[in-house]
């Protein structure tokens, strides 16, 4: 089994996959190894039953594409099972007014830290963006930040506030350009389940009755340049998506809250 694991990973980095998709993938395919190691079921009666062990669409549909990939890769074989229909779930993104963010941010005492959270709202970008960060990606005169390797193994450029600049300078003054921008007390990159817990614990301290997490910002951020009047177009280039289609779904989130609609009740 560890052999298999071994070198579906090998196989994945060698094609570039990103390091997200990496974990993903691989933990899925642990588990759906685990899984066939106690059944006696044929390939394709394994993959089916493995599959509905998944009680949400998302975790299935990572899962599904790791094993088909699993398959290609490692076993060079077709997938015996196919699942060409599956049924989308089309899920609105939530997010933070301005005002939510000001005062999760307000609850963070560490000043590096309210930083990075700043970035992720200020910027857009992803948290395994923000702790891969470098000092020679931040264009300070641009007020711009390129983010290096992105999803799909793109590039793209993405801007940042203007109020965030003096302390992103003082935080990589005299430092090396090729370093990460934001390092723990042990000269160590962030990881991103720190990160996480950083916004956990402000977010929970700052009583804001929502559902929320890091990724949170990234919609409030689409959601404020939206309602800013930011063309859409302009907006799936900072972000990064490959089809305006995607950036389309912050385009219903901000005209169902401009339109304040309120029940006849």
């Amino acid at each position: 089994m560890s052999d298999y694991r071994g070198s579906f990973a090998r196989e994945m980095k060698n094609r570039g996959y990103a390091p997200n998709t990496l974990r993903a993938y691989g933990g899925s395919l642990d588990r759906f190894l685990r899984f066939s190691a106690e059944t006696t079921f044929s390939p394709g009666e394994r993959i089916s039953r493995f599959l509905a062990t998944y009680d949400s669409q998302e975790p299935r549909r990572i899962a599904w594409n790791a094993i088909r990939l699993f398959y290609e890769l490692v076993l060079a074989k077709p997938c015996p099972y196919v699942m060409d229909r599956v049924r989308p779930r089309h899920r609105l993104p939530s997010f933070l007014e301005r005002s939510d963010v000001l005062l999760l941010l307000s609850k963070i005492r560490n000043p590096r830290h309210r930083l990075m959270i700043s970035m992720l709202y200020g910027s857009g970008i992803r948290i395994g963006e923000l702790v891969r960060l470098r000092i020679r990606d931040i264009d300070f005169a641009s007020l711009s930040v390129r983010v290096v390797n992105a999803k799909q193994n793109k590039d793209r450029i993405t801007v940042f506030a203007e109020s965030l600049a003096e302390d992103l300078k003082a935080l990589v003054r005299g430092r090396e350009e090729k370093e990460y921008v934001f390092l723990t007390m042990n000269g160590r990159p962030y990881n991103r389940r720190t990160v996480q817990a950083i916004f956990a614990r402000a977010f929970q301290a700052s009583g804001i009755q929502k559902h929320a997490s890091c990724h949170t910002l990234r919609h409030s951020f689409a959601t404020s340049l939206l309602g800013n009047g930011i063309d859409i177009r302009a907006i799936r280039d900072l972000l990064g998506h490959q089809s305006v289609k995607t950036t389309m779904i912050y385009l219903h989130v901000t005209e169902k809250a401009a339109r304040k609609i309120r029940s006849p009740l």
